[in-house]
């Protein structure tokens, strides 16, 4: 596929076609799960069916693994103890280009991709809001508006030698975005002391951590939103620390390297994965980033009536609010968010509570990385380029589109801190509700 440049992806809507009764003349495309999302109808029975089939699908994952492949926790463990005497030597910090492939892939390849400090997405994103400042990058009209509020996210508190934070975010947030989650209070020190508290609770109920995540006291420190170039350490400490084999053990992925809602066909009796790549060795955890991931990043790919992507915000008294069509949606999605985690957990990792702090924290980043995605698109297909991108139509969807990625980690990291997401929901769940295929 790669060698010969075939677009596979221009196939889905034949892979995802069914016939009615078996007849071949009456077909019938089944629908992306994100369709179903758009609609508001990813709930009840429907949100069930697609937990069930994604469950189905790892199961089948860890039949086709074999056995040897599985459980590499210790050789993980070992290489980062190397690297933690490595630093104590050195008295510094280690580059996560020293991180081996095993490692890597032990979180999903998200450290080189991420933290590499030469040419991983966190410096791009940086050096793109230096570029936008220093008028390095060409503009059309339409990409005005966009490009002004990335600058104002990734240049301001973003330009400097040390830390990449993600989580500095919430400093420009409320400059950049109207956010729907105003009623809920920022990350006061209070709140972010009451974060620490409970997760040194955990620790005293026998939660064994890291000694480096038990005494965080910044925002860009805890394990949620430690996002430093450095802080690739924080995410591997936070995936070896957990206790179910599910949690650590490996599944051959088959190939499937994007399950999100959008490449999910969803049929009445059996869900379509589609989006093949080369086949890897990963933990489940990691594997279920880009599914859940997508509940919200999805929304950034709705396409409109001429077949452009939906712009998921207004300009107002120069911020950007969302649209009343995503403040009426945003909130069932975070509910059927939440109710997927409950039953991944439950159903995969023995109810371990500690994996939904790994998970929201490989969401959070993912959705900051694929900002930095778009943003590589946009330049690929001509954007910033004054020789080809006034050749270009559209390409501002790209840079909307990185936007609604960093407001869906903000919201995602101000429900997370008022607990109003990723914990276990008192009592039964609605599952009432219900909708049609």
């Amino acid at each position: 596929q790669k060698a010969n440049e075939w677009k596979v992806t221009l196939a889905q809507q034949t892979i995802g076609t069914t016939f009615e009764n078996g007849d071949i003349n009456k077909p019938k495309s089944a629908r992306t799960a994100s369709s179903l999302l758009y609609e508001g109808k990813l709930q009840g029975n429907v949100l069930h069916h697609l937990i069930d089939e994604e469950i189905k699908m790892i199961r089948n994952m860890q039949l086709l693994t074999m056995p040897e492949e599985a459980n590499v926790v210790e050789q993980v463990r070992n290489e980062y103890d190397d690297i933690l005497k490595r630093q104590q030597r050195m008295k510094g910090t280690v580059s996560s280009e020293d991180v081996s492939d095993l490692m890597n892939d032990f979180v999903g390849k998200a450290i080189h991709k991420n933290f590499h400090p030469d040419h991983g997405r966190f410096v791009m994103l940086r050096q793109f809001g230096r570029d936008l400042r220093h008028d390095k990058i060409h503009l059309t009209e339409e990409e005005f508006v966009p490009a002004m509020h990335l600058e104002n996210l990734f240049y301001n508190h973003f330009d400097n030698e040390g830390e990449f934070c993600v989580g500095e975010i919430r400093k420009v947030a409320r400059e950049t975005f109207s956010m729907i989650t105003e009623d809920v209070p920022g990350p006061s020190d209070a709140i972010i002391e009451d974060v620490v508290n409970n997760d040194n609770d955990r620790v005293r109920m026998g939660t064994t951590l890291s000694k480096t995540l038990h005494h965080r006291r910044s925002i860009c420190d805890h394990p949620i939103f430690a996002s430093g170039l450095s802080q690739w350490q924080s995410l591997l400490e936070l995936s070896l620390s957990m206790k179910h084999p599910n949690a650590t053990n490996r599944v051959w992925t088959s190939g499937l390297t994007d399950g999100g809602l959008h490449n999910l066909f969803l049929g009445e009796d059996q869900m379509w994965a589609f989006d093949l790549g080369e086949p890897s060795l990963e933990p489940i955890p990691a594997f279920l980033t880009k599914f859940l991931m997508s509940f919200f990043h999805a929304l950034g790919m709705e396409e409109d009536e001429k077949g452009d992507w939906v712009v998921r915000f207004e300009q107002a008294e120069g911020k950007l609010r969302p649209t009343a069509a995503t403040k009426k949606l945003f909130p069932q999605i975070v509910h059927s968010f939440n109710i997927t985690v409950d039953r991944l957990i439950k159903e995969l990792f023995g109810g371990e509570e500690e994996v939904r702090t790994l998970l929201l924290r490989y969401v959070v980043t993912q959705l900051i990385s694929d900002a930095a995605f778009c943003i590589e698109k946009w330049k690929t297909k001509g954007g910033g380029d004054e020789s080809r991108s006034d050749h270009q139509k559209n390409l501002e969807k790209w840079l909307w589109r990185a936007l609604w990625d960093v407001y869906a980690s903000e919201e995602l990291r101000r429900l997370y801190l008022t607990r109003l997401i990723m914990v276990k929901q008192r009592g039964m769940r609605d599952l009432g509700s219900t909708g049609n295929l």
